[in-house]
């Protein structure tokens, strides 16, 4: 019998690690104003699994900033950024893709948000393009 398939991330300090058990539900790239100022980048890439599936392995030093119906977990520690939890997809997680110990194995599958991406910025895929996501509802 083969063992089951997981899903392991870390922050840089290794004071928050996780595993995730499922499949994962999408990965997606991100343009929203709100993750760009989040992470400090042009563009986020996320990949969400089912909080059921989520064991927190270490997460003591675990902190979380609200907005709205966002909520941004980062590293208290190190000050990494972690993952997304929104009040409308309240069963899910986005983990950022850069905290995921084999980011090769996300790629996104499309963008949402795409009539926020900033000018410069080229991403030359062929993936579908939304004005919002399919899961989560803006205020």
């Amino acid at each position: 019998m083969s063992a089951p398939i997981t899903h392991k991330g870390h922050c840089r300090c290794d004071s928050i690690t996780m595993v995730a058990s499922g499949d994962p539900v999408l990965s997606v790239y991100c343009h929203c104003d709100d993750c760009r100022r989040a992470i400090g980048a042009p563009v986020l890439s996320s990949v969400a699994f089912n909080k059921a599936d989520i064991d927190w392995q270490e997460s003591k030093g675990l902190k979380r900033h609200t907005i709205g119906t966002a909520h941004r977990l980062f590293c208290g520690e190190c000050g990494s950024p972690v993952a997304q939890a929104h009040d409308s997809a309240a069963d899910k997680t986005f983990f950022n893709t850069g905290f995921m110990d084999d980011p090769e194995r996300y790629p996104p599958t499309y963008h949402t948000f795409a009539d926020e991406q900033i000018s410069w910025l080229e991403l030359n895929d062929t993936l579908p393009r939304e004005k919002a996501t399919l899961l989560i509802k803006r205020p």
